[in-house]
């Protein structure tokens, strides 16, 4: 059982309005926003933060994520205000 790997017609813009706003959604839809550490983070070795699972992953299995990693990532802990 799996997700098929690609879309089965258009992906954007199909059924959409040229205006999107908040009245696009009904009454009392409620927002909610995420993160993910390991894309966010960054600073692996500073402030008593260590490596994480996928920290180390990366490092010890380059191959199987194509010679990536997040030592930076888009770095939200140098850029937190």
């Amino acid at each position: 059982v799996g997700a098929p790997t690609k879309a089965q017609g258009p992906v954007c813009g199909a059924g959409l309005p040229d205006k999107f706003s908040r009245l696009n959604f009904p009454e009392g839809f409620i927002w909610g926003t995420a993160t993910a550490a390991f894309q966010v983070e960054g600073a692996v070795n500073e402030g008593c933060r260590g490596p994480s699972m996928w920290d180390t992953f990366t490092k010890k299995f380059p191959h199987r994520c194509e010679n990536h990693n997040a030592d930076v990532a888009v770095d939200f802990y140098h850029r937190y205000k």
